[in-house]
C-alpha cells in the first residue's frame, strides 16, 4: 500500500500550474500564514478607541501621533472617559491589542491586586535588552523578587547621605564654572537641561560605579554618557517597529548595527570598572560607598555569586533610573518662596548647610518637586502585558497577551483627580503634608514595583533648586520655551532649555 504525505499532496496540486499561477498561489499562501500568526487579539466590541482597520487595527493612528503619544493618550482619555484601546497586529513589538489605563481602580488592579497577572513581558527584553539586560526593570517573577530584595537593602539612609554630598559638590562645581564663564559680568546663555543631564550622569555614576566622569567641567560629555543617551533613544524606537526582531537578528538596518556598537562602548566601560572593583576587593583594599562596591561586598559576606553580567545589569538599571528621571525634571518655579524657605532652613552664604537632613525639612520646595513631576512625569507611559484573560474593575475584558499602557502623564492632568485647575502649576495643592495615593499619583510607579529611588530623586531635585536658586546667579527663559517635549523612554524638553545666566543685581 502506497503512503502519501502532505508534501506529496501539495506537490501534486501544483504540478500543472504555470509560473505565474505558482507565484500568485505562493503570495496568497504567504498572506494567509502571515495573518494567521499575526492576527490581532479579540477586543470588546464596545471598547472605544481610534478608527480601526482590518488586521492593522489602529496602528496608523499610533504612527501618526507617536512623537507626541503622551499628549494624544491624554486627549483620548479625556474624550472617552474610560478605558480605551484597540487591536493591533500580533508580531514584532506589537502584542495584538493595547488597552489604555487612566483610572485609579484599574491601575490599582493591575499594579497591586492582580500584580502577578500583569508583567513587563518579553517585549522589554527584546526591545531594551542591550541596555537593561536582565536587570530589575526588565524582568518578572522570581528573578525580579531577587533583584528587588537586593536593591531594597542597598537604598539605605547612608546611601542618601552619601548621594546628598555628591550632588552638593557637583552643584558647587557648576556654579564655579558659571563664575569662569561670566568673568566680564555680562551674563551668558546656556542649555540648562544639558547642565542637569551632565549633573545627573556624574552623580549617578559616582553613586553607582564610584567613578567621576567629570561631565560638568568638560566641553564634550564622556563617551559612556553619549553612548548611554543614544542607546536609550534607539532602543525605544523598536516598540513600534513590527519587523525589529528580524532587523535585529540579521543586522539589516543602521539602527540595529548602531545599537550593537553602542552596547560595546557601554559594556567596555562597565566591565572595566567592575574588574577594577573586584581586584581591589580581592586585594583587601577598602571599597567605596557606591552601589557596585556594596553589591560586591554583599556577595562576599553572604557567599552569593554575582557574575560580571549580573553586576553590569543591576548598575545599568540604576543608571537609567537615576540619570534620566532626575535630569528631566530639575526645572522649577515659585522661586521667591523656595529661596525664602531654603535660607530659613539651610542658612545663608558660606554657612548654609545643604544636607540630607536639611532637605527633608524643605516643605514648600518639596511641594514644587511634587507638582513638577505631576505635570511632567519622567516616565509618561508604562507598559504591562496580561498573562491570562482578566476583567478590569470597570468591566473591560482583557485577553491574555494584550498590552496595557499605564497612562501616568494623563493621570497627572485629569480634572476628576486634581480639580478644575489640573493643568495649572500650583505646588500649594501638596501643602497639607499628606502624600497622595500612588494609584492617583503614579509618578514613582505603585504597588510592589514602587520606585526604590523615590527619596533619592526628590532629595536631588530639592538640592538642585536650593543651591542654584539661592546662588548669586539668576536664570531667565528669555527666549520662551514652547513647552514641547521629546518622548523617548523618559520625557525631556524638546530642543533643550536655553536660559540666560547672569549675576543677581542684589545678593543677600
Amino acid at each position: 500500500m502506497m503512503g502519501f504525505s502532505i508534501i506529496d499532496l501539495i506537490a501534486d496540486a501544483f504540478t500543472d500550474c504555470s509560473a505565474e499561477q505558482l507565484a500568485i498561489a505562493s503570495a496568497i499562501l504567504f498572506v494567509a500564514i502571515l495573518y494567521h500568526v499575526s492576527k490581532p487579539l479579540p477586543v470588546p466590541s464596545d471598547l472605544p478607541g481610534p478608527t480601526r482597520y482590518p488586521w492593522i487595527g489602529y496602528l496608523g493612528h499610533c504612527i501618526k501621533h507617536w512623537h507626541q503619544w503622551p499628549t494624544e493618550t491624554t486627549r483620548l482619555a479625556k474624550l472617552y472617559k474610560r478605558t480605551w484601546g484597540g487591536p493591533l497586529p500580533n508580531f514584532g513589538g506589537l502584542p495584538g491589542a493595547y488597552f489604555y489605563i487612566h483610572e485609579e481602580r484599574n491601575l490599582r488592579h493591575i499594579l497591586k491586586d492582580s500584580f502577578d497577572n500583569y508583567e513587563k513581558g518579553d517585549m522589554w527584553q527584546h526591545c531594551l535588552g542591550e541596555m537593561l539586560g536582565r536587570g530589575i526593570f526588565a524582568v518578572d517573577g522570581e528573578m525580579w523578587v531577587v533583584h528587588r530584595k537586593l536593591m531594597s537593602n542597598m537604598f539605605s539612609r547612608n546611601l542618601l547621605r552619601h548621594s546628598a554630598k555628591v550632588t552638593r559638590d557637583k552643584l558647587f562645581a557648576i556654579l564655579e564654572s558659571f563664575e569662569e564663564r561670566d568673568c566680564n559680568g555680562r551674563g551668558f546663555d546656556i542649555d540648562l537641561q544639558d547642565v542637569f543631564f551632565r549633573l545627573t550622569i556624574d552623580t549617578t555614576c559616582i553613586t553607582t560605579f564610584g567613578i567621576d566622569l567629570g561631565s560638568v567641567n568638560k566641553e564634550e560629555q564622556h563617551a559612556f554618557a553619549r553612548a548611554f543617551d543614544e542607546l536609550s533613544f534607539l532602543c525605544q524606537k523598536r516598540f513600534l517597529d513590527p519587523l525589529f526582531r528580524l532587523k535585529k537578528t540579521l543586522r539589516l538596518t543602521w539602527r540595529e548595527r548602531r545599537i550593537r556598537a553602542l552596547k560595546k562602548v557601554i559594556d567596555g566601560f562597565a566591565y572595566e570598572v567592575i574588574a577594577n572593583k573586584r581586584r581591589s576587593s580581592e586585594e583587601g583594599s577598602p571599597l567605596g560607598l557606591d552601589l557596585l562596591s556594596r553589591f560586591i561586598e554583599h556577595g562576599k559576606k553572604t557567599n552569593q555569586q554575582f557574575t560580571n553580567t549580573d553586576l553590569r545589569d543591576v548598575i545599568m538599571n540604576v543608571m537609567l533610573a537615576g540619570r534620566d528621571t532626575t535630569a528631566s525634571d530639575e526645572a522649577s518655579r515659585g522661586r521667591r518662596e523656595i529661596v525664602d524657605e531654603v535660607e530659613s532652613v539651610c542658612g545663608v552664604g558660606e554657612e548654609a548647610e545643604y544636607t540630607y537632613d536639611t532637605m527633608a525639612k524643605l516643605e514648600y520646595t518639596h511641594c514644587v518637586a511634587m507638582e513638577v513631576l505631576r505635570l511632567h512625569p519622567s516616565v509618561t507611559n508604562d507598559p504591562r502585558f496580561a498573562v491570562k484573560d482578566d476583567v478590569l474593575p470597570d468591566g473591560t475584558q482583557i485577553p491574555a497577551g494584550a498590552g496595557m499602557d499605564l497612562c501616568f502623564y494623563a493621570m497627572g492632568r485629569k480634572e476628576d483627580i486634581w480639580g478644575d485647575d489640573a493643568l495649572q502649576f500650583r505646588p500649594e495643592r501638596f501643602l497639607d503634608g499628606k502624600e497622595p495615593s500612588p494609584f492617583v499619583y503614579p509618578v514613582f510607579n505603585a504597588g510592589p514595583r514602587m520606585c526604590l529611588g523615590k527619596p533619592l530623586a526628590l532629595m536631588n531635585m530639592k538640592l538642585g533648586m536650593a543651591i542654584l536658586l539661592t546662588s548669586k546667579f539668576q536664570f531667565e527663559d528669555h527666549i520662551g520655551h514652547s513647552g514641547e517635549y521629546l518622548w523617548t523612554l523618559v520625557e525631556s524638553m524638546k530642543g533643550g532649555f536655553r536660559v540666560n545666566v547672569r549675576r543677581k543685581t542684589c545678593v543677600k
